[in-house]
């Protein structure tokens, strides 16, 4: 069994939930190791803002622009290269990559990139895929992808229950028809989250920690209940 693992979170779309998803992982992970957070969002850097100056002890955030292109239009995947460079020597268990918006065509030409090169150095590669409620685009954009993340050791889609429930759109989808039979993909439920919940972890940027332990009472229980049953989806998930 790999002694690392990488974890890209993605859903080639802004404001789809990866921040959230990617401090969830964070959160869970920090619990029984040590983890490298990558923000690579050029924007709106709120997943590594929630875990600046070293506010939790296992969480190291940083930030990365993994998405460019090269003097001739070309995507230039020398960013993405280089989160693979630093989950090979950091001293960590776990690298979290929140990947920015439109990050599709990247995936498209260096995904593959991703899978080999942990092969080859035994870390565990995990694909997480954000799908919104009746949205094309990410579906679209998993379409265009799988070639080059079919090989991944885990590729886990999230249903994002922000919007509602319906997810007929991509359960019947050429995407679903494509991967439904893979073994190494897994389904789970990212269910809406309270807006003062949104709010703490957007706005004031906190930890879901920190959320659950210090914010007011009614806050603070409804933190800590989203909490334990993210890290429970997450362990049943075998992240």
């Amino acid at each position: 069994m790999a002694n690392k693992t990488y974890i890209y979170v993605t859903g080639g779309k802004g404001g789809i939930g990866k921040s959230t998803f990617a401090q969830a992982i964070t959160d869970y992970k920090s619990e029984t190791g040590r983890v490298l957070l990558v923000d690579t969002d050029p924007t709106n850097a709120d997943s590594s803002a929630s875990y600046k100056d070293g506010k939790e002890e296992n969480v190291r955030a940083i930030r990365e622009k993994i998405r460019s292109e090269d003097s001739s239009g070309q995507i230039d995947s020398s960013g993405l290269i280089n989160t693979l460079n630093l989950a090979d020597s950091e001293d960590v268990e776990t690298i979290i990559i929140d990947a920015p918006a439109g990050d599709s065509t990247l995936l498209v030409n260096a995904g593959e990139i991703i899978t080999l090169a942990c092969k080859q150095a035994g870390i565990k590669s995990v694909f997480v895929w954000l799908i919104d409620c009746n949205d094309r685009t990410p579906v679209n954009a998993l379409h265009a992808s799988w070639s080059a993340i079919k090989d991944a050791d885990q590729i886990l889609l999230v249903k994002n229950f922000r919007k509602g429930k319906n997810f007929q759109f991509f359960d019947e989808s050429k995407s679903m028809k494509l991967i439904r039979n893979s073994m190494n993909v897994k389904i789970i439920e990212l269910p809406k989250i309270a807006s003062r919940i949104e709010e703490h972890l957007r706005i004031d940027r906190m930890t879901l920690k920190e959320i659950s332990t210090i914010t007011p009472l009614g806050n603070r229980v409804e933190g800590a209940r989203l909490r334990a049953e993210l890290h429970n989806t997450l362990k049943t998930a075998g992240i």
